[in-house]
């Protein structure tokens, strides 16, 4: 993976302000975590009133007062998050709280939203909603860094959310957040990344090209903090802004400073875009699993490197076509009384095995990564299909590596327990790798 954070890292951990040294640097670092991470949460809010309908699709949306509200209610709580003293004070407690408990409930409103939608999209949701009730425990137990903690770590949720389909609005009620002078005072991408959470694209892409072009930041600092890949996903899969995307590389790779490295990548891409059917891309009707299946196949075809990065164009947009495609598909079954059938069930399986694959290679530490959770539903889309055994293989590949290297003898119980009911349910003899000894039957 690329990036310079790890997955559970707050973004304001890894860039700066250019002016900030020793225990200044270090107080601006913790105010923008517990920026971002409120910021992330208010974004849930905005999301659910603006989540785009992909066409066929009848996803049930919130209404935009309610997420007014929450907005509301999360511009009162964001100064009080910014100042430590006061975030422990207790004459806020009452106030703090009571915007926690509210925004419990909002988390929960969105689990059930998730619940109708592609697999990814109900991941995200139940992860922020553990987020958010986490922090709001923490917090009525004095807990009082660690409730600010959960509450950056649902920024990721957020983001992950708000990029995963094509998306033309520039939510309008978001700007009193954005035009802050506290918001202004951050990193660009910082910024960015805020706008994105409240879904004010064009606004996240214009940050993201003003960081492309600072001469004061070399060109590998900003492909190593991820600025490269986070403005690509963006523009390709929200915005499907393909010329944009090509003219904002052109200007990148005129940069005197690029590295051989990144020259030879920045290129690669610029060809990928070249030939990207952008009118395919930008088509707001449901995706389609031959045209996301290429794609990534080529990806990986191109993919080079330590890091696999030159097939990322590809991917982004094959990503964008499953997505989609799993949307319509989700949608069309919730409203169908009869079962799929077997060409169906291996079409889903197809587009989530595919899905799984551009996701475990293309996405950089800050997003958060569904590889699993689409080889997963894969399986049990179709679990005696063609695609089946084939995302097993690398959902038991990625547990081994993950648990049973470095980190440990034995794979969890409940990660050794949902591999074997994948097996059962392919009707694969014998046990997961590395078992709790306990656990063996």
């Amino acid at each position: 993976m690329c990036g310079a954070h790890s997955p559970g890292e707050p973004m304001g951990a890894v860039m700066g302000t250019r002016e900030e040294t020793g225990d200044a640097r270090r107080n601006g670092r913790r105010r923008r975590r517990v920026l971002m991470g409120i910021a992330g949460v208010l974004a849930a809010g905005a999301g659910l009133a603006s989540c785009t309908v992909v066409a066929e699709t009848k996803s049930v949306i919130q209404p935009r007062p309610t997420m007014r509200r929450v907005f509301d209610e999360m511009k009162r709580l964001v100064p009080l998050g910014l100042d430590e003293s006061a975030w422990q004070a207790p004459e806020n407690r009452e106030e703090i709280l009571g915007a926690l408990d509210r925004l419990d409930r909002a988390a929960s409103a969105l689990e059930q939203h998730g619940r109708g939608r592609e697999a990814g999209f109900d991941e995200l949701a139940l992860t922020l909603g553990r987020d958010l009730r986490a922090a709001r425990d923490h917090y009525v137990h004095g807990q009082y860094e660690e409730a600010r903690f959960f509450l950056t770590g649902s920024l990721q949720s957020c983001v992950s959310c708000h990029t995963r389909l094509p998306d033309p609005t520039n939510v309008p009620f978001t700007e009193e957040l954005t035009k802050e002078a506290h918001v202004q005072a951050l990193d660009l991408r910082e910024q960015a990344w805020l706008n994105v959470m409240v879904r004010r694209f064009e606004d996240a892409l214009t940050l993201w090209e003003q960081a492309l072009a600072d001469p004061e930041v070399p060109a590998a600092q900003l492909d190593a903090s991820g600025a490269l890949v986070d403005f690509l996903n963006v523009a390709i899969r929200v915005r499907t802004d393909v010329p944009r995307a090509r003219a904002t590389l052109e200007r990148f790779a005129a940069r005197p400073d690029l590295p051989i490295y990144l020259a030879k990548r920045v290129e690669t891409w610029r060809k990928a875009l070249a030939a990207l059917n952008e009118k395919e891309l930008a088509d707001a009707g449901p995706g389609s699993v031959d045209r996301g299946a290429a794609l990534a196949r080529e990806a990986g075809r191109l993919a080079g490197g330590p890091y696999g990065r030159d097939g990322l164009v590809h991917d982004l947009a094959a990503a964008s076509q499953l997505v989609r495609f799993l949307e319509v598909d989700r949608a069309r079954r919730a409203a169908s009384a009869r079962n799929p059938t077997a060409a169906e069930r291996m079409e889903t399986a197809r587009a989530y095995y595919w899905l799984g694959v551009v996701e475990d290679r293309s996405l950089d530490g800050f997003w958060i990564n569904l590889s699993e959770r689409h080889f997963e539903a894969a399986i049990r889309a179709d679990p005696q299909g063609p695609f089946a055994e084939r995302a097993y293989a690398q959902l038991e590949e990625t547990q081994v590596l993950g648990f049973g290297g470095a980190s440990g003898e034995y794979l969890p119980p409940d990660v050794w327990a949902r591999l074997k009911e994948l097996r059962e349910l392919m009707g694969i003899e014998g046990d997961p790798p590395l078992p709790v000894p306990e656990m063996i039957d």
